[in-house]
């Protein structure tokens, strides 16, 4: 039996190469685009420190996804009132578009990754890595008070 780790690693990596592809190929979209784009799609105004930990990326990496996405029109930052610091990222309405049809290949992406499996085991799966991402969560978390 092979190891969680290699397993994990290897499903990410394939189904990241294909959703990447499509990304590219269809939308034009660069590595990282598509996770703001999903993100914002449901959390518009957020900042930029929001967006990096759910994204799950380094907030300098972040800096120059969303400087490219700025320079394509798909998203636009903003002061809110009475915060003068934190600029706050939303989508333009090309930026919407984009994040629908995205939101359409994680979809397919999703059936064809999961198509050997029946709704049982697919719903198993999900909460299965659901608690396998709070574990590494929690550690992370525990790791760092004790620092």
């Amino acid at each position: 039996m092979q190891s969680l780790h290699y397993l994990l690693m290897k499903s990410h990596a394939c189904l990241s190469r294909r959703i990447f592809s499509r990304a590219q190929q269809e939308l034009g979209l660069s590595p990282g685009q598509p996770k703001v784009l999903d993100f914002l799609l449901e959390n518009e105004g957020s900042d930029q420190k929001t967006i990096a930990a759910n994204c799950e990326i380094e907030q300098a990496t972040l800096g120059s996804i969303l400087l490219r996405m700025e320079e394509k029109g798909l998203i636009e930052r903003r002061r809110q009132p009475g915060n003068r610091r934190s600029l706050f990222v939303y989508l333009t309405d090309s930026g919407k578009e984009t994040a629908r049809k995205m939101n359409d290949i994680f979809r397919m992406e999703d059936q064809i990754a999961a198509s050997h499996l029946n709704e049982a085991q697919l719903a198993e799966l999900l909460d299965l890595l659901e608690s396998v991402c709070k574990g590494i969560h929690d550690k992370n978390n525990q790791e760092a008070d004790n620092n």
